[in-house]
């Protein structure tokens, strides 16, 4: 049975966490166009989100597997909401990175006790209830990037989330919460193997076509095709979560990612027809159900004890597939952007082949025993 308090409480928290990721495109256009931010500093602002969203989730993973989500998850919802500082004009380029890098930090720890709170209460459901949470990442970008494209000024969106977020944020934390009893292998025991560096590697390869897009979209697409994207991209990638995560549920984590990652390397070639909306569509799909499909294969294995922090050291692979989505996709697109597309492939294909790899050496070791 979900959870329905729970669940909705993490799926609005999540809404909010998606703006520092999919209304990105947004945002730099803006800070490029009306504050004189160049596109490195820009892409260089995105990988700071990357770092600081992932890491964080180690150190707000082990807290709230020790002491629950709600005390750790008011004090990253304060610095989600202060990271919007750094878009008052003016501001010395230092500063703007500390300021959003506060901010995402928040985030990211917020992104992992709501991910958690779905994850350690559905057993049976797994795949399901943190698509359904995950969905408020692509869903809430695309509920605010067209209210962020009318207001049309950087600093009065960062005002408003400010204090959007500063009230909403706290209240639904407060819905949170973790089986009181519950076992599991602890985090280092959990990570310090073959299988798990693995399905580490296969995730951050994975990650990279639907980071390419998120950080680079302003780069890959323009007028009337970008429009249209920035808001069909995020909305596609929330839709896939608890779809494909019901999948995972019926038919097994690994063929579901298999499946998903097959076809996210088609897409990444389709962009080289120039072809428009399809690429955009499918990676949205597939590429953000990677996310919430990887935590749950983790998840099935590890238990419920120290969930958080070993999804908080899987997430940090989305650093890994940060710096290759945002600064490497943005400099061979400098080249053409056809490179762009090619690179995105490439990293799909060796993100399903670290799987595969994964599940010949499980193989083989049962087989040993």
């Amino acid at each position: 049975m979900l959870k329905k308090r729970v669940l909705t409480s993490a799926l609005l928290i999540m809404m909010f966490n998606s703006v520092y990721q999919y209304s990105w495109n947004v945002f730099a256009k803006g800070l490029i166009s009306t504050d004189g931010i160049s596109l490195i500093s820009s892409e260089g602002m995105f990988f700071i989100f990357v770092i600081l969203s992932t890491f964080s989730q180690i150190f707000g993973g082990y807290i709230s597997d020790l002491k629950g989500p709600r005390g750790v998850g008011i004090l990253s919802a304060v610095l989600s909401a202060l990271g919007y500082s750094a878009f008052l004009y003016g501001l010395i380029l230092p500063l703007r990175y500390i300021l959003w890098a506060a901010g995402s930090a928040g985030e990211g720890i917020l992104y992992g006790i709501a991910s958690n709170s779905a994850l350690k209460w559905h057993k049976k459901e797994r795949g399901l209830a943190v698509g359904i949470v995950s969905l408020g990442f692509g869903a809430g970008a695309t509920f605010f990037n067209p209210i962020f494209l009318q207001i049309n000024d950087i600093q009065t969106v960062g005002e408003i989330m400010t204090v959007v977020e500063l009230i909403a944020l706290p209240l639904l934390v407060m819905n949170l919460s973790y089986p009181e009893k519950s076992t599991g292998r602890r985090p280092l025991e959990a990570v310090l193997n073959v299988p798990f560096l693995l399905i580490y590697l296969a995730y951050a390869f994975g990650t990279v076509p639907l980071i390419s897009l998120s950080s680079s979209l302003f780069i890959l697409r323009s007028g009337v095709t970008f429009l249209i994207a920035v808001t069909l991209f995020p909305l596609m990638s929330g839709l896939g979560r608890p779809i494909m995560g019901n999948v995972s549920d019926k038919i097994g984590r690994k063929r579901t990612i298999a499946f998903a990652l097959s076809v996210v390397i088609l897409s990444s070639l389709l962009g080289l027809t120039d072809i428009p909306l399809v690429s955009e569509i499918l990676i949205g799909f597939l590429g953000g159900a990677l996310i919430p499909l990887f935590f749950a294969l983790v998840g099935d294995t590890v238990g419920e004890a120290f969930m958080a922090s070993v999804t908080g050291i899987l997430y940090t692979g989305k650093t890994i597939g940060g710096f290759m989505g945002s600064m490497v996709v943005g400099y061979v697109a400098g080249y053409g952007i056809a490179y762009a597309w090619i690179f995105m492939a490439l990293c799909a294909v060796i993100s399903i082949s670290l799987l595969y790899v994964e599940s010949l050496v499980i193989r083989k070791r049962s087989i040993t025993k």
